[in-house]
């Protein structure tokens, strides 16, 4: 009985996989070239499979699929196939593969929530850094442009001060001295006139026939009076133009600028004079008059209320802080 079971288990052992397949393969009449074309595998792994030669340096998972791959297409049970590939020692390999993976997942998942909240924080500190830069830019230039409108202004200044000087239409002559003067004129223009109306007739007889005081008194009555007319007409003259251009001024001004707050002008007319510029106080109102169109300068475009020609200019689309340029009329 012993020599029996022996022969009966040394005729499984021979029974290998490789031998069931090709067994198997030619009971169907399939040539190894057959199977490698359906399996789209190379010619000599069907051979290596057929003659049970497995690579240690292959993968066990590859190994068991072609031999489950061959073990379908011939029909033979897969299981029991390989279960006598595990006698060979390629059983499956246990996953562990997976739970390294899904650490380094995690681990991913991780360096990427750092690397958000670095760029974040990097974000924030270029956007404070440039908010604070621009500010010093706006400071600088606003620093700048003041010190810029004081070197003009002293300058500009003295400019003025000595045109005003040597100006004879600025000399502090104003209507009533005028008035005052036509006023005088007329009265000394009408002394004559009493004077010869209080001469009576013998006094004018008298001195026609005095021949050594007055040798033609007739016509140097006359003479005084034409220059006494001539006197009289060009005082009322002068009292009609200078209430003309007192009346003028008195109605309306070209320009006028009133500052609540301190701000840098340059007014000039349409051939070039310069109005006025400078830095103007809080209060101070300015009335100017030239040839149209005016090219106005304001270094505070809001702290000025302007009008031309008694109509108010809007300046609130000049954005405040800024200088602001332009013409009038618009």
């Amino acid at each position: 009985m012993n020599i029996k079971e022996n022969e009966d288990n040394s005729t499984e052992e021979v029974i290998r996989p490789g031998d069931m397949l090709r067994q198997a393969r030619e009971k169907l009449g399939y040539s190894q070239k057959d199977i490698a074309s359906r399996l789209r595998l190379k010619l000599s792994v069907i051979n290596n499979i057929e003659d049970n030669i497995f690579e240690e340096s292959q993968v066990a998972t590859f190994t068991r699929g072609y031999v489950s791959s061959y073990a379908k297409y011939v029909g033979l049970n897969e299981k029991e196939i390989l279960a006598k590939l595990d006698l060979l020692g390629h059983a499956q390999p246990k996953e562990q593969e997976m739970q390294s993976f899904s650490r380094r997942t995690k681990r991913e998942a991780h360096d990427s929530r750092i690397m958000g909240i670095t760029w974040g924080v990097a974000a924030i500190i270029i956007g404070l850094t440039a908010a604070w830069w621009w500010q010093s830019e706006q400071l600088e230039s606003g620093t700048d442009l003041s010190t810029v409108f004081s070197e003009l202004s002293q300058p500009l200044d003295e400019s003025i001060a000595n045109s005003d000087l040597s100006d004879p239409t600025i000399t502090g002559v104003s209507a009533s001295d005028i008035n005052a003067a036509a006023e005088g004129t007329v009265v000394t223009a009408s002394e004559p006139e009493t004077v010869l109306s209080a001469t009576n007739d013998s006094d004018l007889i008298s001195a026609v026939d005095d021949e050594v005081s007055i040798s033609n008194p007739s016509t140097v009555i006359n003479a005084g009076s034409d220059n006494d007319s001539f006197v009289a007409e060009q005082a009322s003259d002068v009292i009609s133009e200078s209430a003309e251009s007192t009346d003028d001024g008195a109605i309306v001004s070209d320009l006028k600028l009133s500052f609540a707050g301190d701000c840098w002008i340059d007014v000039r007319d349409a051939n070039g004079k310069r109005l006025d510029t400078g830095i103007k106080k809080t209060g101070d109102v300015l009335n100017l008059n030239g040839a149209a169109p005016f090219k106005v300068v304001l270094g505070a475009p809001g702290v000025v209320e302007m009008t031309y020609k008694g109509e108010p200019v809007d300046l609130s689309v000049y954005p405040a802080g800024k200088v602001a340029r332009f013409k009038l009329p618009l």
